[in-house]
């Protein structure tokens, strides 16, 4: 998955062909989120599959998914899910 990759807009953009603003102006118009929601929302499902897919340790799935720190993945998944990530693993390992 490319958002396992570090990511930014004018990487993004520089990719695709476009200056930053007309990227950003465009993937929200076909995406509904912009680019660093949507990078953010790829993260999080990539997390969740690997939580209750895998033993690898929080640490380890914040740098797989593109986080550099432990503590910055866990504040993100928790403002995106409600839960911590130990929360999230010991619910989907239960049901």
């Amino acid at each position: 998955m490319q958002c396992r990759n570090m990511l930014d807009l004018k990487t993004m953009a520089a990719t695709s062909g476009y200056s930053s603003f007309h990227f950003s102006r465009l993937f929200h118009q076909l995406m509904g989120s912009t680019p660093s929601q949507y990078l953010l929302q790829c993260r999080i499902t990539l997390a969740k599959h690997l939580l209750v897919s895998t033993v690898l340790t929080v640490k380890q799935i914040a740098l797989e998914t593109g986080f550099h720190q432990r503590s910055y993945f866990i504040k993100r998944f928790r403002e995106h899910t409600g839960i911590t990530t130990e929360q999230f693993r010991q619910l989907r390992r239960m049901g």
